[in-house]
């Protein structure tokens, strides 16, 4: 692994190799598809129910991997102290560049993405004790990501569960990053939904 916070094409392409027939030194498929990293911990935002130290900047390289492009237009949902692309949030404090509750996506923000990255409160009661923010609603929040996912765009869901395909008659897994940050720790996961 590198101790930059910046991770070259290269250095990626060593840790997740290409995916499916194009890998014939991995025995199925699910070796290609699913990898892990060990991240350090914490970000200097020390932002709580942050990611650890450069997981946006890999998760997002790696989505620039998969589609063999370097320049993406990137929504990032449930930003939170995130920094890349159009920032989405519904807390104020965290200055988003769109203040929007993710389940009216659209009637705030318009137009076709690559790459939708969104980091969701791991469940009901961390919306409201952590964040403050109401119940969310997977099937809602995803389908309105939807409306402004471009065909063949990722949708990337980084969570502590691995977390169901959104709509399989338009999505389908192309990896699955598992990522810890220390002992006694739940990791993360951050799934690709490629949109068919």
């Amino acid at each position: 692994m590198t101790n930059s916070k910046t991770i070259k094409k290269e250095q990626l392409t060593a840790l997740s190799p290409p995916i499916g027939s194009q890998t014939p030194h991995y025995e199925s498929e699910a070796q290609s598809k699913n990898i892990a990293w060990f991240l350090p911990r914490p970000k200097p935002d020390h932002y709580k129910g942050g990611m650890p130290l450069y997981a946006e900047d890999w998760i997002i390289e790696l989505a620039k991997n998969i589609l063999d492009n370097t320049d993406i237009k990137l929504l990032n949902l449930f930003c939170g102290m995130n920094k890349y692309g159009l920032r989405i949030d519904i807390k104020p404090e965290v200055e988003p560049d769109v203040l929007c509750d993710a389940h009216k996506l659209t009637e705030k923000v318009s137009g076709e993405f690559d790459v939708i990255f969104a980091d969701p409160p791991y469940s009901d009661d961390e919306a409201k004790t952590i964040y403050g923010t109401p119940k969310l609603n997977y099937k809602k929040w995803t389908s309105e990501a939807d409306k402004l996912l471009r065909p063949g765009g990722l949708l990337i869901v980084y969570h502590k569960y691995v977390m169901p395909n959104p709509n399989p008659d338009k999505y389908f897994v192309v990896k699955r990053v598992f990522i810890g940050n220390r002992v006694y720790h739940l990791p993360r996961v951050a799934i690709y939904f490629m949109k068919k």
